[in-house]
């Protein structure tokens, strides 16, 4: 993914404009009245600049401008008027077409329930100053409560669709005997309206309070179930009332302390969860409590244990420590699994009581709302369309946040545009997204796409020539990540968000780092981004306090000499039985049918005749293989990892972690070898390449044609680089259908070549979470540090290149790829130096290379780049005056021989099993001639 070019939002951005609320009859004309102005009348000013004042002026008292009135067709004549005029006109039609909606919307949507009477007469006991929320402890009695949660129960039970995340508008639940209607009748007159003007609707005098939505979502009590019950947005409307309606206790583990409740999420109070992460939340709340709130702010509803702030009090020093992975979040997303809850969110907005003939405007906020909603879709015209909702609405923070990101996909379009015209595009979405944070300072996608701006106006100054990203404040972008890092961090904590948004946020922010030569700060944070793929996945952790015996799979090492490379199970004890294994099928099937054809997978590596679907995507709406997986890793996986490698440590190995392992990433995979091959390929394969986490764990899912004659596939397994040395076999499957081949994800491998039929596996990473006593040498996440941080260190400048290879080299100096990577760069700087320095590179590269042979003496990239290394720095020191440095020629030449004799038998070996390197075989031959020519032995040249 590239971080640099903001060219999608992040997850949940899509959702950004969605209501929670059904649509009406009336909202959908709406669209289509819509659809045929934006297509037609405004197809004539595709380039007309937008009005920013009216010829009305500006609102007493205010700077905000005010709109055009309503234009009929007898106002200006679309013939004759002038492109001004037509434009004029155009807006103004869209804006009467908002208006009718919301008219509609207002008199029409939820006629069954009371509009606001009394508006002048409010209980003195409301009339508070306006805050962010404000509650009502009990608005509808216990039975009131029950009865609606009944109803809706009974509503998705008679459908046969009562899990997962579901709503349900409020009318479908009404019957003729509803006794709950009169009670929230009464509520809403009584409480819902009063308080809600008092704190949020006080310059709307004239107007009546109305309901134009109101919808009952449920959530929870199931394995993997989703803490919210809503998504994180905002909704349509002026106001949101959120009445909590209890829960359905599905289990609960024999803990009554921990009981299942509701609670809201807001956005807004973010900055104090910085410090107390339960501050963001108001709850939990009890059946029948009333919060209402702006519709403008972002909410989710979520399910809570009821003692949560208890749980944080008692957190606070783990979570300094730990970050991420603390007991609030286990203990939130273990309480959403126990119960289904239930909630009633009633959108409200007002309506004109003084002039039924007349259709007056919608309030500014709901225009700003529509006229966003339907921008996306204008392309072109999108701007446009931003900018009057940011006129209409000058407090609404997204108008600019979409004008922002707009403007940067603008300015990173890869079409030919004039550079000085990117950079102006540039400048107009880093204002715009200035504001919105100014507006806005809790939404973490605000300083993400900020970040991002600042990163592409860097890259448009390199390439105009007035700079490099060196020479730009990259602290700029530095302080924007780190700031949306840290926002983000409490939706994940929470779990109202899973790490995917930190993740990438995390990335781009290390990167940062790295370009500004803050190694320090860029490890600190490829630590956290580390922690991130600790809690990655929905199954569950290693539960290291659980003692009791587990019947594991036999197993038994593969070894190249005295190496150990890899752990293969067999016996009547298999990882997955065949039920397991129908299950897993069963749900790929499924998905790969759904996605008829679309890529199902998040990794790049993808080939013709390769699919792949995530383990937690096919869990996510399966609850009944969430929780066999989750058997399958507590019993026996965990167990049988801890006990294979629990020597490791001792044999010169990775120590095995202290804290709980736990799934960093697990992918269903299918090999076709017929797809694979009518693409011209030799068969479904992955190249050569090393894991992520810590240990991978391969399990078959179907037989070999040895196995099975008429529907076994043929070729296929597991590519070990490791037992090109002192090893036999190369590729090695699991001894049968349900074993698994095991091995650290450090160990370099590849997927043969699945040459006919199709070959299913399923690989588990796994890595493994902080202990809860940090322990100074603990080795968690040195591997996945190393690794990032050599990725990353590879794209930068020369300079820090080495720098960060160097580190990363310390980090986990056991992966030759850290000593092979540190050796290539260090051959790659100007042959025209003849500096001591460089001298000293050179050496330095051809012992990295030595280093990285033998801790992979498998490896034939490292013999080929060691032999080009032997040869340079011998051309270097002949050119330079420093043969006298040099080893004997004889020595010299014995080495650079053995190397490449080396490189060339391997990489055979790997070409034979179909996962070669791909380096140039004949360039060997070409430099080892050329040495011996320079050494005058004509003959082993030739």
């Amino acid at each position: 993914m590239v971080l640099c070019v903001p060219i999608t939002m992040r997850r949940n951005s899509n959702k950004l404009i969605t209501t929670r609320c059904k649509r009406t009859l009336t909202t959908m004309v709406f669209s289509f009245v819509l659809a045929l102005l934006f297509g037609n009348l405004l197809c004539c000013y595709a380039f007309a600049p937008l009005p920013i004042t009216s010829r009305a002026g500006t609102v007493e008292g205010t700077t905000k401008p005010t709109l055009l009135p309503v234009a009929t067709e007898g106002t200006i004549d679309v013939q004759k008027g002038t492109d001004a005029e037509k434009k004029e006109l155009s807006y103004a039609s869209i804006l009467k077409a908002i208006d009718e909606s919301h008219y509609n919307d207002a008199t029409q949507a939820c006629t069954y329930l009371p509009d606001e009477t009394q508006i002048e007469a409010i209980d003195a006991v409301y009339a508070k100053p306006a805050e962010l929320y404000q509650s009502h402890p009990t608005l509808l009695k216990e039975e009131t409560v029950h009865a609606i949660r009944s109803a809706a129960r009974n509503y998705f039970e008679q459908r046969g669709d009562n899990w997962g995340l579901q709503d349900v508008a409020l009318d479908e639940l009404l019957s003729e005997g509803s006794e709950w209607k009169k009670e929230l009748d009464d509520a809403l007159t009584k409480v819902v309206y009063p308080l809600s003007r008092s704190g949020f609707i006080r310059d709307h005098p004239k107007s009546s309070l109305t309901v134009t939505s109101a919808t009952v979502f449920v959530g929870g009590g199931y394995p993997g179930a989703a803490v919210t019950t809503t998504a994180l947005e905002r909704d349509s409307g002026m106001i949101t009332a959120h009445i909590d309606l209890g829960t359905d206790e599905i289990y609960d583990e024999a803990n009554q302390q921990n009981k299942a409740m509701g609670g809201l999420f807001m956005e807004s109070l973010v900055n104090d969860a910085l410090v107390d992460t339960a501050s963001a939340v108001v709850g939990p709340l009890t059946p029948g409590q009333l919060v209402v709130h702006r519709s403008m702010e972002r909410t989710a509803a979520m399910i809570l244990p009821s003692n949560l702030h208890e749980i944080e009090a008692e957190s606070k020093e783990y979570n300094k420590q730990s970050g991420l992975d603390n007991p609030t979040r286990t203990k939130i997303l273990k309480t959403a699994e126990t119960a289904r809850h239930y909630c009633l969110r009633l959108t409200l907005t007002v309506k004109n009581n003084e002039n039924q003939e007349e259709i007056a405007e919608a309030p500014a906020e709901e225009r700003s709302y529509m006229l966003r909603s339907f921008a996306r879709f204008r392309g072109d015209d999108r701007v446009r369309y931003l900018t009057l909702a940011g006129i209409i609405d000058v407090d609404d923070y997204e108008n600019h946040l979409w004008l922002g990101f707009d403007y940067s996909a603008r300015a990173n379009t890869e079409d030919e545009v004039d550079i000085s015209q990117r950079m102006s595009d540039i400048n107009k979405a880093i204002f715009h997204l200035q504001k919105a944070a100014e507006l806005c300072p809790t939404d973490a996608r605000v300083p993400f796409q900020l970040g991002n701006a600042f990163r592409a106006r860097n890259s448009m100054m390199d390439q105009a020539g007035e700079g490099t990203e060196q020479y730009a404040d990259l602290s700029e972008v530095a302080d924007a990540l780190q700031r949306s890092s840290q926002l983000e961090a409490v939706a994940v904590k929470l779990g109202i968000h899973d790490i995917n948004d930190l993740a990438i946020c995390l990335n781009a922010l290390a990167t940062t780092f790295c370009k500004m030569g803050e190694f320090d700060s860029a490890v600190d944070v490829i630590s956290r981004w580390g922690e991130c793929g600790s809690i990655r996945s929905s199954l569950e952790p290693e539960d290291l306090a659980s003692h009791e015996p587990k019947s594991i799979p036999k197993f038994e090492w593969i070894k190249a000499g005295e190496r150990d490379v890899a752990i293969t199970t067999y016996g009547d004890t298999a990882v997955f039985e065949e039920d397991d294994i129908a299950l897993i099928r069963a749900a790929a099937d499924k998905r790969f049918a759904q996605a008829n054809g679309a890529e199902t997978s998040r990794y790049t590596m993808q080939y013709e005749g390769n699919r792949e679907v995530h383990l937690d995507d096919l869990c996510k709406n399966d609850p009944a293989l969430k929780e066999r997986m989750d058997n399958i890793l507590k019993e026996k996986i965990y167990p049988l990892v801890r006990e294979a490698f629990k020597d490791q440590g001792e044999n010169g190995g990775h120590p095995p972690p202290l804290g709980e392992l736990s799934v960093y990433d697990s992918i269903f995979v299918r090999y076709n070898g017929d797809v694979a091959r009518k693409a011209g390929r030799i068969g479904a394969s992955q190249p050569l390449h090393q894991d992520g986490g810590m240990y991978s764990v391969n399990i078959a899912l179907n037989a070999h044609k040895d196995d099975d004659p008429v529907n076994g596939f043929t070729g296929g397994g597991t590519f070990l680089e490791a037992l090109s040395v002192g090893g036999d076999e190369t590729v090695r499957r699991p001894a049968s259908t349900g074993h698994a081949l095991l091995h650290r994800t450090t160990q370099r491998h590849a997927g043969a070549p699945t040459t006919s039929g199709i070959r299913d596996i399923l690989v588990i990473f796994l890595t493994a979470r902080r202990p809860e006593t940090p322990v100074n040498n603990e080795y968690t996440y040195g591997i996945e540090t190393a690794m990032r941080l050599q990725a990353m260190a590879k794209e930068l400048p020369r300079e820090q290149c080495l720098r960060g290879l160097e580190l990363a080299r310390s980090y986990d100096p056991l992966n030759s790829e850290m000593s092979y990577w540190l050796g290539v760069h260090l051959l790659q700087g100007d042959p025209n130096d003849p500096s001591d320095e460089r001298w000293e590179e050179i050496c330095r590269g051809v012992e990295t290379l030595e280093a990285a042979a033998e801790l992979n003496p498998a490896d034939a990239r490292a013999y080929y780049h060691l032999g080009m290394a032997i040869s340079t720095r011998h051309k270097y020191a002949m050119r330079t005056k420093r043969a006298h440095l040099l080893p004997p020629a004889a020595d010299a030449a014995s080495r650079m021989i053995e190397t490449f004799e080396e490189a060339i038998r391997l990489e055979k070996i790997c070409e034979e099993a179909g996962c070669k390197n791909g380096f140039n075989v004949a360039a060997s031959y070409l430099t080892l001639g050329e040495f011996m020519a320079r050494l005058r032995s004509f003959d082993k040249a030739m």
